[in-house]
């Protein structure tokens, strides 16, 4: 699996940026927006992204464990745009999800293997957005599904305000809040946050000075399960 896993970091981290429409935004250009939501200072920070096999299984061990508000939940976009898509039919990203969904399959989790992983800013704003609106865990949830299980392209905003719309959101405020990039800032915050950890891969679950990162096997299941019940059973009673 190590090998697996750096393999994965050339593949998500390593491509250069495409010349399309979409420019490279940096923090510096953007205007000023809506912060992380302040957590305790010492819960654990969860970096995921709704397109990666080990964040859906991560994020269901969590939930499964009744943990969702002990952690800081962060985006970390897999490939950030212009940076080509990926191509869920490379080796790499074959191998990985294959190995997800088996693990899946054994812990009773629904998963199959979308044809296109997109783009994900847009569905890390919806988030945030929900965050805002109390129905984080529930948009979230449901953004998960709608990739794993529907395959809907959730990097297109009409499909996005779809979701949101279900999840009891208002249908012209979400299309609008995305529209504007009004929570773009925070999503690359959360991405750079992570770098500041010297985190590459996702799923990775940091606290304080240990970290747990990747998940695509059992062993790997077992590892997860055992660091949330140790550490983020002690961070809710805190």
């Amino acid at each position: 699996m190590v090998g697996l896993v750096w393999g994965l970091k050339g593949l998500l981290l390593s491509a250069e940026p495409s010349h399309n429409r979409f420019a490279e935004v940096s923090l510096a250009t953007l205007p000023a927006a809506p912060t992380i939501a302040t957590m305790p200072k010492r819960a654990p920070a969860f970096y995921f992204d709704l397109t990666d096999p080990g964040s859906r299984l991560a994020a269901h061990l969590i939930d499964e464990a009744g943990a969702a508000d002990a952690v800081e939940w962060r985006g970390f976009e897999l490939r950030p745009p212009p940076r080509p898509l990926i191509d869920p039919t490379s080796a790499d990203w074959s191998a990985y999800q294959a190995q997800a969904v088996e693990c899946a399959r054994e812990i009773g989790v629904p998963m199959h293997t979308p044809q296109l992983v997109p783009w994900t800013r847009k569905a890390h704003e919806l988030a945030e957005f929900a965050r805002e609106g109390d129905c984080y865990h529930a948009v979230r949830r449901a953004l998960f599904e709608a990739h794993f299980v529907d395959r809907t392209d959730i990097g297109r905003i009409d499909l996005l305000v779809d979701i949101a719309h279900r999840a009891g959101l208002d249908r012209t405020e979400a299309k609008a809040v995305l529209d504007v990039d009004r929570f773009t800032r925070v999503v690359l915050e959360q991405r750079e946050a992570a770098r500041e950890h010297g985190i590459s891969v996702v799923p990775a679950l940091v606290a304080g000075d240990r970290r747990l990162e990747g998940l695509a096997t059992a062993a790997e299941i077992a590892r997860w399960t055992r660091w949330i019940r140790n550490e983020l059973e002690a961070a809710k009673e805190e």
